[in-house]
């Protein structure tokens, strides 16, 4: 565990576990996660070390927001890109294009330095048919640069508030947010707010 000086040590075990879930899974844990691993049962609890990690400048931390955590130390940063190997992609897991689950672990490497910077980007494998109107189909890889913005209509990772990932493209109405399938046979999500972990820029097909 790479410590930071002066840190308490509950502190202490809720940024490391922040790094290790960056760095092997490509995304910060939500608050029950960190409930969970850290056997602490009341979020008040956590938000006090939040907050105590957010005050000495080693996070970013949107109150109110699940997962809307930033790590900003370099120690965290570095052990995230060197996760994996340059000329590699790390496999962050899978991902449904159908109804929203939580995103899955995956342990693979895909060689694609040539053609994306493996720092900003990850792949998911896609499930479900939910998009097969934009020729993403189950089994095919998307390419997604980590970025928490976007334009209506790009294709996003879409984290909602209950934890849960998908594929949609994004468009922002009067007091929601609609997450469109591209397959008229499926209903739109609507949502209040959503996490955006990324943009699909990029698209890989096994035949």
């Amino acid at each position: 565990m790479k410590s930071t000086p002066d840190l308490p040590i509950r502190q202490q075990q809720v940024l490391e576990y922040l790094r290790r879930s960056l760095r092997e899974k490509g995304y910060v844990p939500s608050i029950r996660e960190l409930g969970e691993e850290l056997g602490l049962k009341s979020t008040s609890t956590i938000h006090y070390h939040l907050t105590g990690l957010a005050d000495r400048g080693l996070i970013r931390w949107d109150k109110g927001k699940n997962r809307a955590i930033q790590i900003l130390d370099d120690g965290a940063m570095e052990s995230a890109h060197s996760a994996a190997r340059p000329a590699t992609f790390a496999m962050a897991g899978r991902i449904v294009a159908g109804s929203p689950i939580e995103a899955i672990e995956g342990l693979d490497e895909v060689d694609l330095a040539s053609l994306w910077s493996p720092d900003e980007m990850f792949l998911l494998e896609v499930k479900g048919e939910s998009m097969i109107e934009d020729h993403i189909t189950p089994g095919d890889w998307v390419v997604v640069r980590r970025q928490q913005d976007a334009r209506d209509g790009d294709i996003i990772v879409a984290l909602l508030e209950n934890g849960e990932a998908t594929l949609k493209r994004l468009y922002r109405e009067k007091g929601r947010i609609r997450l469109q399938p591209a397959n008229a046979s499926m209903a739109p999500i609507y949502v209040d707010r959503v996490i955006i972990q990324g943009k699909v820029v990029g698209l890989i097909r096994r035949v």
